[in-house]
């Protein structure tokens, strides 16, 4: 007795599915594992400024001098480390990575302010880390000009009230009043977070696709699968439905976790946040189902799926902005998944944009999830016949 079509496709489900939730490691793996790996992005990775470790040498001594120094302290970006006696104490501190900031006040700085004239502030940054650097650059700029501006006003003042001008009122020429729109704490954890998501899901996908399919044939399973009344193409969707449904439930644990745990503001809507993680499921399983048929073995397809993994992430704007990359490069991101999903899903969480913004995005995320099944199907039914 045959049985239906579509109890063929149930069966095998129900048989994916028993497989995989018998298995422990295999449930820790599928739900444990994402919000193992968001909680360690979550608190270890940290790209935020602040509390820069100093090394001051004040051969001034000066109270303009103790001021300047105090305006650095105060701001709340740096954090006295050590006062040196002298610059080789301090270049030994940076050497041994103590600090990050050596601040060198030299003799004759009071003098000169007071008497107008420009002065020299010697400041040595490690720049090892070159944007972190380039960050303390800027807060020393900021904090410098600052000082240089209220110790000129100061001065007018004076000058005015002992010339017997009165009511005059010193007025800072140009005010600016700065607002950083959609992640106003400028916090790390806002912009990382959000595209942890798609690094989950696409590492769950692909991997877990890629070994049930390779299993089947390194367990000698696959031919009888072969000569069995299964299609090609039930196989292929009893193989990538349990995943699919599995990376949907996924979609929606770490979401949740990242907005109620870590706070990470959510704007957008959560609907939408869904269908685009249903269009990303579909290009995961593709490649995911690609590299089954290039691989013979489970070991095999662990590897595949790094190889793909790790420049999928390079290439998807999570950590490297593509704007900054050269233009061969931004060409060949068009091809990654990956970078149409973090765009959609930073835009959803942190700017509250619609399908209106993010259109271009998710059709480009229908045509490669498109075109990557249909080739990836293709040559796995080739490989079944």
């Amino acid at each position: 007795m045959k049985l239906p079509r579509k109890n063929i496709l149930k069966n095998m489900l129900v048989k994916e599915f028993t497989q995989v939730f018998r298995d422990r490691r295999m449930f820790g793996v599928l739900f444990g594992a994402p919000v193992l790996m968001l909680l360690i992005f979550a608190y270890a990775v940290n790209t935020d400024v602040g509390e820069v470790p100093v090394a001051v040498l004040d051969e001034d001594k000066t109270s303009v001098s103790r001021d300047f120094i105090r305006g650095f302290i105060s701001s709340g970006y740096f954090v006295p480390y050590a006062y040196v006696r002298s610059a080789a104490e301090a270049e030994r501190f940076l050497d041994a990575g103590m600090v990050d900031v050596f601040m060198h006040v030299k003799r004759g700085f009071a003098r000169d302010v007071k008497a107008g004239r420009s002065t020299e502030v010697q400041i040595l940054l490690d720049g090892t880390d070159s944007s972190r650097a380039s960050v303390i650059m800027a807060y020393v700029n900021q904090i410098s000009a600052g000082f240089s501006f209220d110790y000129l006003s100061r001065k007018i003042k004076i000058l005015v009230v002992s010339r017997g001008v009165g009511g005059m009122r010193m007025k800072q020429p140009i005010a600016i009043e700065e607002r950083a729109l959609f992640n106003p704490d400028l916090a790390s954890r806002n912009f990382f977070l959000p595209g942890v998501l798609g690094l989950l899901i696409s590492l769950i996908t692909i991997m877990l696709t890629s070994m049930s399919v390779v299993k089947e044939r390194e367990t000698g399973t696959m031919e009888q699968i072969i000569v069995s009344p299964l299609r090609p193409l039930e196989f292929v969707a009893g193989k990538t439905l349990p995943f699919a449904i599995i990376g949907f439930f996924d979609i929606v644990i770490v979401a949740l976790i990242t907005i109620g745990w870590f706070g990470v503001p959510f704007n957008g809507s959560f609907l939408l946040l869904l269908v685009s993680g249903v269009l990303y499921i579909v290009s995961t399983l593709a490649v995911g189902l690609y590299i089954s048929t290039v691989s013979k073995t489970q070991q095999q397809a662990m590897l595949s799926t790094f190889l793909f993994f790790v420049p999928a992430i390079l290439l998807s704007g999570f950590i490297f902005p593509i704007y900054a990359m050269p233009l061969s490069i931004q060409a060949v991101t068009l091809l990654n998944p990956l970078r149409f999903f973090i765009t959609i899903i930073r835009g959803i969480f942190l700017k509250g944009v619609g399908m209106s913004v993010l259109w271009p995005d998710a059709v480009a995320l229908v045509l490669l999830g498109g075109i990557l099944l249909t080739l990836s199907v293709r040559r796995f039914s080739r490989r079944m016949e």
